[in-house]
């Protein structure tokens, strides 16, 4: 009996830091993000990374394979969400800013680009 006690202590300690160390945080991760300014569709996938009050990652315009861009000028403070990154569009570079309120897997807000705005949503995957 004390063997088996030894042993499932011993899977335990190793098992459940991996467990507890695992991706919780509900920001990381990769995000569809849909949305429109001033009629013109803005579709992306983010994979962002976390790092305290920060995001760091990539942003790929239409899905994973298209071109991406990194992330910059993000923050993350409790359900508010961040982040910019710079894109051209018919020739002339942009920024592209995104602000969020983050709720369970999905997230809602604003994106401004080159002084026009408008909504997105965006849902964990």
């Amino acid at each position: 009996m004390k063997r088996l006690l030894k042993s499932l202590a011993l899977i335990a300690a190793f098992a459940i830091p991996g467990l507890v160390s695992a991706d919780t945080d509900p920001v990381n991760g990769a995000w569809s993000v849909k949305g429109n300014v001033q009629g013109y569709p803005v579709v992306v996938r983010c994979e962002f990374d976390r790092r305290g009050d920060q995001l760091g990652g990539l942003c790929h315009d239409g899905d994973a394979a298209g071109p991406a861009h990194e992330l910059s000028d993000s923050g993350v403070q409790g359900d508010h969400v961040s982040w910019t990154y710079h894109r051209r569009f018919l020739f002339r570079n942009y920024k592209a800013h995104y602000e969020g309120v983050l709720s369970g897997t999905s997230m809602t807000g604003t994106i401004s680009v080159a002084g026009y705005s408008g909504a997105f949503t965006a849902t964990r995957q």
